[in-house]
């Protein structure tokens, strides 16, 4: 039987509408989009057109959106961008980000910078309040997610928007894991600065947004990462990566259409997927799956079994142990350590993501699956 695929937190398979796309953009439209020539010309307003709708997606203004190759760069060059080389400033952010604002955020600190990392509650929520409390005078900003890869945890965003702009401090929100399930609207959010990849959303990898708002612009243009030829208005050098952007904006032309009721399939799916474990084996949720979380995805633990194991031992279901950025490390979930589980737990937790092409005999023989899995005695066996 072919893989399951229910990893959607990591990637999304690529949709054939964006596949189309992209094959259009690398048989037609191959001229540098710098170009001055008609072929550049039709390149460029090809981009443009993507850059209309990614903009439109998420209510912000075309001179405000700037293509990036995914949301660790955005990331990035959000964060340093703002803090910039010079006079020692104070950043804002949480325990349950993502390692490209965390690590971001320790390069700072490691620049002389000062850092405050806002603990979460159990179910990996920041308070707008604890924001509020941690400004102060020197703070050049405050970064929190949208809604987090591990715990599918949706931040109150709008309401620290509300306490950030009062004062004056820019708020960057990493939206990667919400904006495909999400309506996302930066001005109702209250964000100066956005990111997400396109990789979340059914498009390509390698190509990712970064929205800037006129008003920071402004007042205080970011410091660019990248020296160049002066592309995305001098904020990222490098030629536009013509055909991942097309795509991007084909990927986001498809999200635009019928979110709402996918949001609620993919709802029905996971609960069907809970209820057929449930009839075959314990479990303990880490993540909600209510209100406040995202329609689409579980995080939950099997007691004395060793997820990574289990992972190994049922081959024809591709689920993950935590962020596939960290997979590498080896090293506990720091989101799941974050919201108070202990090792154990963490030690049999796996995350669940379902998607676009996910069926209901898929979560059903998912579930069945891996409860076969968690009952096989080898599985935890020292």
């Amino acid at each position: 039987m072919a893989t399951i695929y229910l990893d959607h937190q990591a990637t999304t398979p690529t949709d054939p509408a964006v596949v189309e796309a992209m094959t259009f953009a690398a048989t037609h439209c191959y001229a540098n989009p710098s170009s001055p020539h008609a072929a550049g010309i039709r390149a460029f307003r090809e981009v443009e057109r993507a850059r209309g709708a990614v903009a439109r997606l998420i209510g912000a203004a075309r001179s405000e959106i700037y293509f990036t190759s995914g949301a660790t760069e955005g990331n990035n060059l959000a964060i340093k961008g703002v803090v910039t080389p010079g006079e020692r400033r104070h950043v804002v952010t949480t325990a349950v980000e993502h390692k490209s604002v965390l690590d971001s955020c320790r390069a700072l600190r490691a620049a002389g910078h000062d850092v405050t990392v806002l603990p979460v509650d159990t179910e990996g929520r920041v308070s707008p309040r604890q924001v509020a409390t941690a400004l102060r005078p020197d703070t050049a900003l405050v970064s929190v997610m949208l809604a987090n890869n591990e715990t599918s945890t949706i931040q109150p965003v709008a309401e620290i928007g509300a306490v950030t702009r009062a004062v004056g401090v820019p708020l960057h929100c990493d939206a990667t894991q919400g904006v495909g399930s999400l309506p996302v609207d930066v001005r109702a959010l209250g964000v100066d600065l956005l990111t997400f990849s396109g990789h979340k959303i059914y498009g390509p990898k390698g190509v990712g947004v970064l929205y800037v708002s006129n008003r920071l612009s402004d007042r205080a243009p970011l410091a660019p990462l990248l020296h160049g030829g002066g592309q995305e208005r001098g904020l990222r050098a490098g030629t536009v990566n013509t055909a991942a952007v097309i795509g991007l904006g084909a990927a986001v032309g498809v999200l635009t259409t019928g979110r709402e009721e996918e949001a609620v399939r993919l709802a029905g799916l996971r609960e069907r997927f809970l209820s057929t474990l449930a009839e075959l084996v314990p479990y303990a949720l880490n993540s909600g799956t209510g209100p406040g979380f995202l329609p689409h995805a579980v995080n939950l633990s099997f007691e004395g079994t060793d997820a990574q194991q289990l992972l190994l031992e049922v081959t024809d279901i591709a689920v993950s142990t935590g962020s596939a950025c960290n997979s590498a490390a080896q090293e506990p979930s720091h989101v799941l350590t974050a919201t108070g589980l202990t090792p154990e737990r963490i030690r049999g937790s796996i995350r669940v993501g379902f998607g676009r092409f996910t069926t209901e005999e898929d979560v059903v023989h998912a579930a069945r699956a891996l409860a076969a899995g968690v009952s096989r005695p080898a599985v935890g066996a020292a």
